[in-house]
């Protein structure tokens, strides 16, 4: 189901970046200044990769290696798992966040980064989903006799099962008779 909300109406277009070329050190300095969790690396605009917390533990701290010594490009991930598109919806791409295992997408048009969506955009935009699933569903034949439109804890009286979209809340069998 798609939302209708898309990249471009909701992700960051300020984003802070780093080059392959940076120590590691100046990339953590940098991201702590920003308080961001992750910078894209690129090329001017080309993407290259991502640089991430996870990516700086696992193969600089934990390695004890020193962050002085070691360059952007040997630490990034690349290629990356996934990427976007400013008119991808929401959905999807919250889909790729969860399929990858990942918390941030950025966002390219060209192959030049335009923008970046984290897990904290999507959340933010969470009721908005559900607003438009609740609306979608109400236009729809679903939550009518024969037609379940989802299964879970009715509404009225707590029973779990088959559920139906009626008077505004999800019910059950029992509650439509």
């Amino acid at each position: 189901m798609k939302s209708g909300i898309r990249a471009i109406d909701f992700m960051n277009h300020k984003v802070i970046t780093v080059t392959p070329d940076m120590t590691v050190k100046e990339a953590a300095k940098l991201m702590n200044v920003h308080r961001v969790g992750g910078v894209p690396v690129c090329e001017g605009k080309e993407l290259l990769g991502l640089l991430t917390e996870r990516d700086i533990m696992m193969r600089v701290t934990a390695l004890d290696k020193l962050p002085s010594s070691l360059k952007v490009g040997q630490v990034m991930q690349s290629p990356l798992k996934a990427i976007g598109e400013k008119f991808e919806d929401l959905s999807s791409l919250a889909r790729k966040m969860s399929e990858h295992k990942i918390s941030k997408i950025p966002i390219v048009e060209d192959g030049k980064l335009i923008g970046i969506v984290t897990n904290k955009d999507v959340v933010a935009h969470a009721p908005d989903l559900l607003d438009t699933f609740i609306e979608r569903l109400a236009a729809s034949d679903k939550g009518l006799a024969g037609h379940p439109a989802a299964f879970g804890q009715c509404e009225a009286c707590g029973s779990h099962g088959h559920l139906h979209f009626q008077m505004d809340q999800f019910i059950c069998d029992d509650c439509i008779n």
